[in-house]
């Protein structure tokens, strides 16, 4: 059996031509060199040393194996290298949730900011329809991007954003005045499904006026919502992320309506009780950083 200090031992004698000089480089006493030398050539059955004078040189054998030797050698560099890497450079999967919305509008500029931060790292994202409950709990996931009103219980929070929910529509459609929750119910409405937050809050909106919410359609994605709105189909109801861009250039405006927005927060959560991952880290890292970076 060959050790990894035995053939240390064994090429520093070869590069120092002695004993004594190798165990003054090494740290260690002659003895201890010596020692190693014989164990590496008892482990192997045959000599890789031979006496010349006052010295030791390679035997034959041993001028055979010294490329092994030092392959060896390298070889354990490499992986003591790469193992450092792994500690200060976070690498593999890092497995997230998130709904469609934060998928296409918050999720691009963070996953561009944490491939430049570390490029090991491999995004694996779950959406719509996810139990992302029993995902959390069961670590098949490391966290969940959320839109929330309230804290997620159990959770670690870290918020990335404040979303604004609000009604909009083409510009043909829009009404110049504020309208009262029983004017918009008259008009095409256009939601998310009913287990959305953004669904949730509106149906809450509509009951305090003693309304029930009735919209003309539904639908689990907010970008079939946003093609709808530009085929003039109705109000629909949707983060402002989501229609900053066609806000901006007028295909779409917002409807005022009398209670709204409603706002939330964009938020990553992770069980509390878990350890937090490198990669996880990273992504709060970045994510820190863009809060920073945004104005206030």
């Amino acid at each position: 059996m060959v050790s990894l200090r035995q053939v240390k031992s064994a090429l520093a004698v070869v590069e120092h031509g002695s004993v004594n000089r190798a165990a003054e480089v090494l740290c260690l006493a002659p003895s201890s060199v010596s020692a190693q030398l014989r164990e590496l050539s008892a482990g192997l059955g045959l000599s890789v040393f031979e006496p010349a004078g006052r010295g030791l040189v390679l035997s034959s054998a041993g001028r055979q194996l010294l490329p092994k030797f030092q392959h060896l050698l390298t070889l354990n560099d490499e992986i003591a290298a790469q193992a450092q890497a792994l500690v200060s450079e976070p690498a593999g999967e890092l497995r997230l949730y998130a709904p469609s919305s934060m998928c296409i509008y918050r999720l691009p500029v963070l996953i561009e900011m944490m491939q430049s931060e570390a490029p090991g790292i491999e995004l694996h994202l779950q959406h719509d329809p996810f139990d992302y409950r029993q995902a959390l709990a069961d670590r098949s996931i490391d966290a969940a991007i959320l839109v929330l009103d309230k804290p997620e219980t159990g959770c670690h929070h870290q918020d990335i954003a404040t979303e604004e929910v609000i009604y909009v529509a083409h510009p043909e459609l829009v009404c110049k005045s504020e309208i009262s929750p029983e004017q918009l119910m008259q008009l095409s409405l256009i939601t998310t499904e009913a287990a959305c937050s953004y669904r949730l809050a509106a149906e809450q909106h509509f009951k305090q006026h003693s309304l029930r919410l009735t919209p003309r359609q539904s639908f689990s994605n907010v970008e079939v919502i946003r093609r709808c709105l530009l085929a003039k189909m109705g109000v629909g109801l949707l983060p402002r992320c989501v229609v900053a861009e066609d806000l901006s250039e007028g295909r779409l405006c917002e409807q005022k309506v009398e209670g709204a927005p409603y706002f939330f927060n964009s938020t990553i959560v992770w069980p509390q009780g878990a350890e937090l991952s490198p990669r996880l880290n990273v992504f709060l890292q970045v994510v820190r950083a863009q809060l920073s970076a945004v104005p206030s």
